[in-house]
């Protein structure tokens, strides 16, 4: 089952707020601001259900979202590039430098997961599609690039995501989900039972 509600406002648009829930109840949340998965409720052993990744419950703080990059969809590329350059067919191509003013961190100053994606969704096979063009020099990336991610939550209590992404010219493309997972739910306990408070850098 999929329900859409709205979830904010984000450069005059309605940002959406997707709720997939399978026949067991598990239970997904996802918005099309950044293809991010904003939370994921499942049962413990016992059939306590909780939230087991870290995220915020309003939009708005997910427009500063640059430091933990909360259940982001990162691209074209994840993690760094060393001196924020490489080199494609004997082309030289430079990326923002946005980590220690030496790096690039999460392909730069305007990362997927601060846009409005384009959305649809099945509801046959429990599944929401975000899709998003990246233009030719997007980043400093070559190639128009277009990226469709696909989170499917099946009945086997699998969160599914699926990457789909087409270039025009050959380029970079290395994009993960960036969510942070605790078993325990929000409470915060580690793994030695004792509670912690969770902190990025």
């Amino acid at each position: 089952m999929i329900e859409i509600s709205d979830f904010g406002k984000f450069e005059n648009n309605t940002v959406k707020l997707f709720t997939i829930t399978n026949s067991n109840g598990l239970l997904a949340k996802l918005t099309n601001f950044g293809a991010i998965l904003v939370s994921l409720f499942v049962p413990d052993k016992n059939g306590k259900v909780d939230d087991v990744v870290l995220g915020f419950d309003t939009l708005e703080k997910y427009f500063t979202n640059d430091i933990c990059y909360f259940g982001s969809t990162i691209g074209r590329n994840s993690n760094r590039v060393k001196n924020a350059s490489f080199v494609l067919n004997g082309i030289t191509y430079n990326l923002d430098k946005n980590e220690r003013e030496k790096n690039n961190l999460h392909s730069g100053f305007n990362p997927y997961n601060k846009r409005l994606w384009n959305y649809s969704f099945n509801e046959n096979s429990n599944s929401v599609s975000f899709n998003l063009i990246s233009p030719d020099g997007d980043q400093g990336f070559p190639g128009e690039f277009n990226i469709t991610v696909t989170y499917t939550l099946s009945d086997d209590n699998e969160l599914k995501i699926e990457y789909n992404g087409f270039s025009d010219k050959d380029t970079i493309a290395n994009m993960t989900n960036h969510s942070y997972f605790n078993l325990s739910g929000h409470n915060m306990r580690n793994c030695n039972g004792t509670y912690v408070i969770y902190k990025c850098r």
